[in-house]
């Protein structure tokens, strides 16, 4: 499953044992993107044992936040229940406020395998 870039939201390709989130993410209304993502997440993660994720980011406002720390604790609990869970959070060497925002969501991570990756 692939959910297209627009020029407001990251595009997001789905594999049986992961995905990538990649672009900007500044919806107008975040619960079109979300919904569809939980739901795909909700029906990959019952499938699998393992899951990574890749998010290349360049930009997300607060609403996106609030959608990333959602998947981040929807991963995080199935992490808790056995799941092995991998995160890459890719940024630019130039990007500051991306690798901070990928640190700052890596703190609240028990469960999970969250890394940092600078990107060239």
């Amino acid at each position: 499953m692939i959910i297209a870039a627009t020029n407001r939201t990251p595009e997001i390709t789905f594999s049986a044992s992961g995905c990538t989130v990649k672009g900007e993410c500044y919806p107008e209304d975040i619960t079109e993107l979300s919904k569809p993502v939980m739901k795909k997440l909700a029906k990959d993660l019952a499938q699998a044992d393992a899951y990574s994720i890749d998010i290349e980011l360049h930009y997300f406002n607060s609403s996106s936040a609030k959608f990333l720390f959602d998947v981040f604790e929807f991963l995080d609990n199935a992490g808790s229940q056995g799941k092995e869970i991998a995160v890459t959070w890719f940024y630019r060497q130039d990007d500051d406020s991306m690798e901070e925002a990928g640190g700052e969501f890596q703190e609240d991570m028990e469960n999970v395998l969250f890394k940092l990756a600078l990107r060239n």
